[in-house]
């Protein structure tokens, strides 16, 4: 009970991280999946921010500074730059003055591309529209410019210019750019622009969940399992008796695996007790004849036998048990091969009257000698089949052997044969006029040495007769199958596929 007991909780610790392990890959996935879907928006919101920025420093400069860099004043044009230098570094952004119409850039907040010509791309005009700014204030007028993209310097940027001053032969034009930012900066920054309080506590938040989750998940199985381990570890100490109660079972596939669970304990349960049965009935089997000839071999050595009729007897009994050994000895080894798929069928094309017909002759001297009837009913038409002459020659006299045995005298056995399934199939009868089967023991008719008649007063089969017949019929590709009323007798068939089905000629 210790070790179920360890195993069940190892089983459920290894459930919860399990769980946890594909919840947080799942959750990873979709965060992902969500931070990649909202990357145009971020892009979005990038050029809208530099926008923001850009519309208070043109009307700055417009305002303040016009005069200045139109008159040359090297001082006032000194503090234009260095302003629009701070507010790169803040706004972690480049920014270009460009002069129009010539399109060279005469400043450069990082000083690499002045004199450089501005070529940008496909550009998309549109107007900053007077809108609250994040600071609440109200830009006070419209600005036209253009945005886009831009492959500048060795590297990808965004972009947004406006003419900030005109001149007498052209206009001067500033350039806002910002780097596009790969997939992972862009998710990167996503998550750093969260408030670190409402991350952490989200975190911690969806661990806990994740936690909470995989416990009851792992705890729902392991407790739909218990009953399993229950029945495992009761079968292991030889209760074959124990059935898991499979209605108390909420997931779908422990239900499905407790189902199979009962369906072996029953044929563990059954090979148990089948396997008692074969031992009891071969003790039986060897013991009767084995005594006989012990008992008349040592009549013949210690001069009980002294006549030479009481020899002559002694001598044929043996013979006869002996030879009943042999045959005993015969069907088991036939019955093994049958059922390892060892016995090589010799096919062959059938005439299911013919076959009929010779086994009915072939056994009606017995049926004679014992006061019972044998009708034999062939088919009016019937197709051919395919199968072992001898095989199928064996299966019926192990049939008819059968009936006979369960006759009495004066009753009546019948053979007969007929198309079933429309012509697709063949299919032999024995019927006879005996005690019947009672409905419990049908199930266990075809088993290796098993008799109805435990007693075995009047029976002198092997018990493995029907099992044989089973075997052949299956290995032809066919069935067998009993009806049986108490009183009334019993009803023996099996079909065979005709014109042999689907098999080939061995």
């Amino acid at each position: 009970m210790t070790t179920l007991r360890r195993f069940f909780n190892q089983l459920q610790t290894r459930l919860i991280l399990t769980h946890m392990v594909v919840a947080v890959t799942v959750l990873i996935v979709a965060a992902m999946i969500l931070l990649i879907l909202q990357a145009p928006l971020r892009q979005e919101n990038m050029v809208q921010r530099m926008t923001e920025w850009l519309q208070p420093t043109i009307t700055l400069a417009r305002s303040n500074f016009a005069d200045a860099l139109t008159e040359g004043n090297n001082e006032t044009s000194t503090r234009f730059l260095d302003y629009l230098r701070s507010q790169a570094d803040a706004q972690n952004a480049r920014i270009l003055l460009v002069m129009q119409p010539q399109a060279t850039i005469i400043f450069d907040t990082e000083g690499r591309l002045v004199d450089a010509t501005w070529t940008p791309g496909a550009r998309r005009e549109f107007n900053f529209s007077p809108r609250r700014m994040r600071s609440g204030a109200i830009m006070p007028m419209m600005v036209a410019a253009t945005r886009g993209a831009v492959h500048l310097d060795n590297d990808d940027w965004y972009y947004v210019a406006t003419m900030l001053l005109p001149l007498h032969d052209g206009s001067l034009e500033m350039v806002v750019l910002k780097p596009q930012p790969g997939l992972l900066r862009s998710m990167w920054e996503s998550i750093t622009e969260l408030p670190r309080g409402v991350l952490i506590g989200g975190l911690l938040t969806l661990a806990l969940a994740v936690f909470l989750l995989s416990r009851w998940t792992a705890g729902a199985v392991t407790q739909s399992l218990a009953p399993l381990m229950e029945g495992t570890r009761a079968l292991a100490e030889g209760n074959l008796a124990y059935r898991v109660d499979a209605s108390h079972v909420s997931l779908n596939e422990v239900h499905a695996l407790a189902a199979s669970f009962n369906q072996m304990a029953d044929r563990v349960q059954q090979s148990q007790r089948a396997q008692r049965d074969f031992i009891a009935n071969v003790s039986h089997d060897l013991k009767t004849p084995l005594t006989s000839i012990q008992g008349f071999s040592q009549a013949l050595l210690d001069g009980t036998a002294a006549g030479p009729e009481m020899q002559q007897r002694a001598a044929l009994i043996i013979s006869q048990e002996a030879q009943r050994l042999t045959n005993l000895v015969e069907e088991v080894i036939d019955l093994a091969r049958l059922e390892d798929g060892r016995l090589q069928l010799h096919l062959q094309r059938l005439d299911p009257n013919e076959i009929g017909a010779e086994v009915a002759e072939s056994l009606a001297p017995r049926y004679e000698a014992s006061g019972v009837r044998l009708v034999w009913m062939p088919a009016p038409t019937i197709s051919a089949l395919l199968a072992d002459a001898a095989r199928l020659r064996r299966a019926l006299t192990n049939l008819l052997d059968n009936a006979l045995e369960h006759t009495p005298p004066g009753g009546e056995v019948t053979l007969a044969v007929a198309s079933v399934g429309e012509g697709a199939q063949v299919r032999f009868s024995v019927t006879d006029a005996g005690d019947g089967i009672p409905p419990a023991e049908l199930e266990r008719i075809w088993e290796r040495f098993y008799r109805v008649d435990r007693a075995r007063t009047h029976r002198n089969g092997s018990g493995l007769g029907l099992a044989i017949v089973k075997e052949i019929v299956e290995a032809h590709g066919g069935t067998v199958g009993v009806d049986s009323t108490v009183g009334q007798g019993s009803r023996f068939w099996f079909t065979l596929p005709a014109n042999g089905g689907n098999r080939a000629v061995a």
